[in-house]
């Protein structure tokens, strides 16, 4: 789903300036990061409620009006590694995977297999879930809001026999809280019960990602990267797969750091929409940079962040149209 928040946008970078984070430390010990800030979004979507969020409509054909937000943000990347066994326990969203755009939380484990790679697993979860409502469809009165949150596994090997190359593979479920997709629509006698539940958004969703660590210079990298995600949900014309290229460029040092990603795809559904008799297939497309100083006050493990982003999906179903931009500023402490 595109409907949901992209507030973890300013995390995307967080701590480049590091060491290789791909690596396990040879000393046993903590290490990762922690930051605090604020984010301000901006953002169109008659499926993410955010703060605010429209909950009147008047027309299911009417495409999203704007909204904007200030929230606080916080993150975190919180390692233990034990030295004498290349083992290396996590908590939060992996800096390698937040460069790379997936926002996920986690909770696991990362092995070093000699010259083979490290592989991990990881408990993938929501920390905050987020806001959606319950029948997006209803018109004329106050939609009722409720939660959406995912939680699954994560499998991952990284620097594939010391090739740079890194696979990635991730399942989900899908659950909002309270589905009540078309349920006023099949009041007014425009659904069917079997037509409205084309529409539930519950299910499995699959994430597999194939990059490429490209070292540039000392102190730049490129990871181009192909991205397929599959959203097996129980409503078939909620069903998709999605297809992204992406690049990341990163540039570090010991003054400041730049990271940068951009991306586009296509996501393309199984099923018509029954409200509108055709599918709701999408072009999609983002970037987002974050700039890091370091030493910031004169403290060494402390950095300012500023990032900024923007994302949009371009559907053939306008009601499905989203776009959201957000800018982040925060301090990040390095453990």
């Amino acid at each position: 789903m595109t409907k949901y928040s992209l507030v973890a946008l300013a995390i995307l970078g967080a701590q480049a300036a590091q060491a290789d984070v791909l690596t396990i430390p040879n000393e046993s010990g903590f290490s990762g990061f922690v930051m605090a800030g604020v984010t301000a979004q901006e953002y169109q979507s008659n499926f993410f409620k955010g703060d605010k969020g429209e909950a009147k409509i008047d027309s299911v054909f009417q495409s999203p009006s704007h909204e904007s937000s200030v929230q606080p943000l916080l993150g975190a990347d919180l390692r233990y590694t034990f030295a004498d066994t290349r083992t290396q326990l996590f908590l939060g969203n992996l800096i390698q995977d937040a460069v790379r755009y997936d926002l996920a939380q986690q909770f696991g484990v990362r092995q070093q297999v000699g010259t083979y790679g490290i592989l991990s697993a990881g408990y993938v979860f929501s920390a905050m879930p987020a806001k959606t409502w319950a029948d997006p469809y209803q018109v004329g009165r106050n939609r009722s809001k409720t939660d959406y949150k995912t939680q699954g596994a994560r499998f991952a090997w990284d620097d594939i026999g010391g090739s740079h190359v890194n696979l990635a593979y991730t399942w989900r479920t899908s659950k909002v809280d309270s589905e009540r997709s078309g349920e006023q629509l099949i009041s007014l006698g425009q659904l069917t019960r079997d037509e409205a539940n084309l529409l539930d958004r519950n299910g499995n969703l699959h994430r597999v990602e194939l990059s490429y660590d490209w070292r540039l210079q000392q102190d730049q990298t490129l990871t181009p990267a192909i991205i397929y995600k599959r959203a097996d949900l129980d409503g078939k014309a909620e069903s998709s797969d999605t297809t992204h290229l992406q690049l990341t460029y990163a540039k570090t040092g010991p003054q400041w750091s730049l990271v940068g990603n951009v991306f586009g795809g296509k996501r393309s559904y199984d099923e018509a929409n029954p409200i509108y008799g055709k599918k709701a297939n999408a072009d999609e497309w983002g970037l987002n940079g974050t700039f890091f100083w370091h030493q910031l006050f004169g403290v060494d493990k402390l950095s300012g962040v500023l990032s900024a982003g923007w994302a949009e999906s371009n559907s053939d179903i306008n009601f499905y149209d989203t776009e959201m931009s957000t800018f982040s500023a925060g301090l990040m402490y390095s453990l």
